[in-house]
Parts: C-alpha cells; structure tokens; sequence
C-alpha cells in the first residue's frame, strides 16, 4: 500500500500544480490552494513554511497562515471498524447514544456527537491508514528537498529544520494521547483561573488511545461557520446572534486577550486557533477544541511583552528594547560563562547590544508605524489590515543583526496572527492594536512577571525532561565532564567573537564605537 500511495502522489501532484497555476495568477494563491487541496501532511507543511520567512518571501508566508483544512467524510462502518480495533468494543457498547452524521471531518479524522452516560461528548476517529499516507508523504517530501538540495534551489539546512520539525508535528497531532494531555493542561489552567468567559472543553483521557479521543462536547457556535453566515446569510446570523446575546466585536477582542493571557501568564498556548478551532457562546463567551498543534513559552517573555506593548503605543525605543532584552535572557543562557570575569568582553557586548537597540529603534518605526496606521482602516482590505506583515518585517529585521526569534515565539506570533485574520472578517470594528491595548489595562509586564510562575505548575515536569542534563549509559568520568565543558564554552565563545565581528565588519558605526574598548 505504501508504494501506491506514494506513486499516486508522483502523478497527482503535477496535475494539481497544473491545475492551479492556470487557475490562479498570483504565486501566494496558488501555492496555499495546492497545500489546500492536497490536505494533511501539505497543510502543515505550509503551517510551518508560514512562520519560516527565512524560506518563503513575505508575501508567501502571510498567506499560508491561515490555510483550512477539510476532506470528505469516511464511511461510517470504516470509521467505526477503527474505534473497536483501538479498544476492542462496538462504539455503541460504549456510547449510549450517537449521532452518526459526523460534525466534523479533516485530513486524519472525523468527529462524532454521542453521550456517555449523561454527558455529551465529541468522539474524535482517526481515519483508517493515516499513519501509511503520512509515511508516504513525508518520504515524497523528503524525496524532493533531496533533488532541490542537489539542484540548489532550497536552503538545505531550513528544509531539513523544516522536514525535521514536519514529523515532530505529526507524531504529535496523530496520538491523540498527547492531545488529551494538552488538553488537561489548558483546562486545567481555565480553572485555575476561574474564567468565566473563556470555554476548554473536558478531555476522557480513560476513554481516550492513540486513535480515540473523547472530549467534553460544547455547544457553541464554530467561528468558521459564522464566518460563511456572515457571507450568505447575513440576516440570518444577525437574529442568532442577538437571540444568543453575541456581540461578535466583544468577542474578536476576548480571542486576542485569551491568547496572551495563555502565552505570557501560563507559558502553555493553543498554537492552531483556526476558525474551526474556535468557538463563540451565548453572552459573547469564547472557546478553544483541537489541542493538537500546542505552543509553549519555555523562558521568561517580560521583554516580547515589553515590545508588543511600545509597539501599540508608538514606543518605538521600548519596543526594540523589548525584543533586545527578550533576546538577551537566551543569548546569556551561551554567552554568560563566557563573559563572567572577562570585562572587555562583557563591555563589548553589552555596547554591541546598545547599538542594535538604537538601529532597532530606528528600524522598525516606520513598521510600527504602518502597523498602527493601517490595522485601524475600516476601508482597507484584510491584507492590508493584518498584522501579519508587521510581524514578518520585524522578524527579517532583527535577522540582520544576527538575532533570531525562537521557535515558540514564531509560533506565538503566527498563532496572534491567525486570530488577527479571524477578528478581522468576524467584526469590521476590530482592531489589533485596541485589542491588544485592552489586555495591557488588566496586565503590566512587570505584573506578569510576577504572577506567572504560580500558573506554571502544570508544565513543570515537561519542562523539567527538556532540561535533564546529558547522562549516558554510562558516567563519564570527571576528566571526561570537564573537557566536554571546556570545549562547550570555547565553542561558545567563537560564535561570539564571529557574531560580533560580523555586525562590526558590516556597520562601521559599530566598529569605532568598540575598537579601542
């Protein structure tokens, strides 16, 4: 079946490049419609190349951020075939009822209603095989980064990042164990918090495997189904929303406050907020489903806070503060040791770091400018309007003074981004900015530096795995240990005599400014 699957992709995939580049005329639409209609592996494939523009030209990445996701429907007997070899029970011994017209279906799943006793319930189904098509994919894709390394077309190190992180991704998103443990957290951090006004959903982890998940089931209005009612049926939607009392304005500003709250108090948020992924209820309350794809703030983000802060108050010199001091609380995490009792060192960083603060200051004032300018036009277009080009010319900015946003920050950002489109085509009101504003009124930086280690519990130990220090089979002897430490702070301290001679060999500005330190 592998090598079927994986031939059928060899000829399938021309026709469908040819198909959409007669169809459309721009490069972005066509390269997010192919992604589209090939599904699955393709669609976070291009989830990720979204938050890689060290690959993909601006234009490319901000129109990927929001790709959907969709397929037709499995028969049922299939489906249901699935749910008993997992767990060796008919669905209906298990569920006293069921609905078997699925509520939702994608590439790897379909989604059913049920009741477990008295509670109802979504019954999530992976859809038979999925694991042999991601095979066959990701060795299609793999086939191809090859040919276009040895062609010289791609980047060969960010495609293998990309490759790598593809699978890291999938193996994830298709054992719905992780899912429900995702899930776990998040609820948990709801109620920890006491939120009245944002919904998790409960997660079955007894009744849940790696191809079952079974989760509370919340009755709400799908954010995606409101958006096509707001194109078709706009009477309509208009006497729901005032029978469920939804002011939809109020609840695109709740979606961008939620997000930050999870990002920067609990360190621990949903990093694929879609509009099938979200949710509005009665009173304008809102929610999250689907856990898979699951963000987590590893270190302390007072400084991005700071940024985002200047950045809707046209502090420009706080904002390139922000992502300096940001940036800094990692780069010490390397360089630390390496300056500790070296002054000249440490001296020539530290003016190294003033200076990128001032560029930065300079740089990026027309950006926030443009952002603050143009989020606030009701007569722009979406594109015009997101925040999406924003944030990208900012990330290719600091790129040129040798920093680099770290992975869970892009993907918080990506994250911003994506409910930044959803508002916007929710309510011709919103604006990112005022939104963002919003949040600062009832959370300062230095508030949240403060509270945020009391909402951390949850991800403690997974934070803990990812720092357990390198052991081995077998101890290394003390001899060994502190050469592998002394090559690890030499190494260190060539990247940062090499990054600092770079930035001074390219701004002489910076060269005078340190070379008689």
């Amino acid at each position: 079946m592998f090598v079927l699957i994986f031939l059928s992709r060899i000829f399938s995939i021309p026709a469908i490049l040819i198909k959409n580049f007669l169809r459309h005329k721009n490069g972005p639409e066509r390269l997010r419609s192919v992604l589209e209609e090939l599904g699955g592996v393709y669609i976070k494939l291009g989830q990720i190349l979204a938050m890689r523009f060290d690959i993909l030209p601006i234009d490319y990445a901000s129109g990927l951020l929001d790709l959907l996701d969709s397929a037709a429907p499995v028969e049922n007997e299939k489906m249901f075939a699935v749910f008993e070899k997992e767990t060796g029970k008919k669905i209906k011994e298990v569920f006293n009822e069921l609905d078997e017209a699925p509520v939702g279906t994608a590439s790897f799943a379909q989604v059913y209603r049920g009741k477990w006793g008295d509670e109802a319930v979504a019954i999530k189904i992976q859809k038979p095989d999925v694991q042999k098509y991601v095979k066959a994919d990701l060795f299609f894709l793999k086939f191809v980064f090859s040919i276009a390394e040895f062609l010289g077309i791609l980047r060969s190190v960010s495609m293998k990042e990309v490759g790598a992180q593809l699978e890291e991704w999938l193996e994830d998103e298709l054992d719905y164990t992780i899912e429900a443990g995702n899930n776990r957290i998040l609820y948990d951090h709801a109620q920890r918090h006491k939120l009245e006004n944002t919904v998790i959903p409960k997660a079955y982890e007894q009744l849940t495997t790696k191809k079952i998940l079974v989760q509370e089931f919340i009755f709400g209005s799908q954010v995606k189904k409101i958006m096509v009612y707001l194109e078709t049926r706009p009477q309509e939607l208009k006497k729901i929303l005032d029978e469920r009392k939804i002011d939809l304005f109020k609840a695109s500003n709740a979606f961008v406050y939620d997000l930050m709250r999870q990002y920067f108090i609990d360190g621990f948020f949903h990093a694929d907020p879609h509009p099938a992924n979200l949710m509005i209820f009665p009173e304008s309350r809102i929610g999250f489903i689907d856990f898979g794809i699951i963000g987590r703030s590893k270190y302390d983000s007072t400084g991005l806070l700071r940024f985002i802060q200047g950045a809707v108050e046209l502090d420009f010199r706080q904002s390139a503060e922000g992502i300096v001091e940001f940036l800094n609380e990692r780069l010490m995490r390397d360089y630390g040791e390496v300056m500790e009792g070296d002054h000249k060192t440490q001296k020539t960083y530290e003016t190294v770091l003033e200076f990128i603060t001032r560029r930065l200051t300079e740089d990026m004032a027309p950006i926030i400018k443009d952002w603050n300018f143009f989020t606030g036009r009701k007569d722009a277009n979406i594109a015009e309007r997101s925040s999406a080009r924003a944030f990208l010319r900012i990330a290719k900015t600091i790129e040129k003074y040798g920093l680099k946003f770290p992975s869970d920050v892009i993907a918080f950002l990506r994250s911003l981004v994506i409910i930044d489109m959803v508002c916007l085509r929710l309510d011709n009101n919103f604006n990112m900015v005022q939104a963002a504003k919003i949040f600062f009124e009832h959370n300062t930086p230095e508030d949240i530096r403060n509270k945020a280690p009391e909402h951390q519990e949850e991800t403690a130990q997974l934070n803990t795995l990812e720092s357990l220090s390198l052991s081995g089979d077998t101890p290394e002897k003390e001899g060994e240990t502190s050469t592998r430490i002394e090559e690890k702070h030499y190494a260190a301290r060539e990247r940062l005599i090499n990054t600092i001679t770079a930035l001074a060999e390219k701004y002489p500005e910076l060269y005078n400014e340190i070379k008689d330190l």
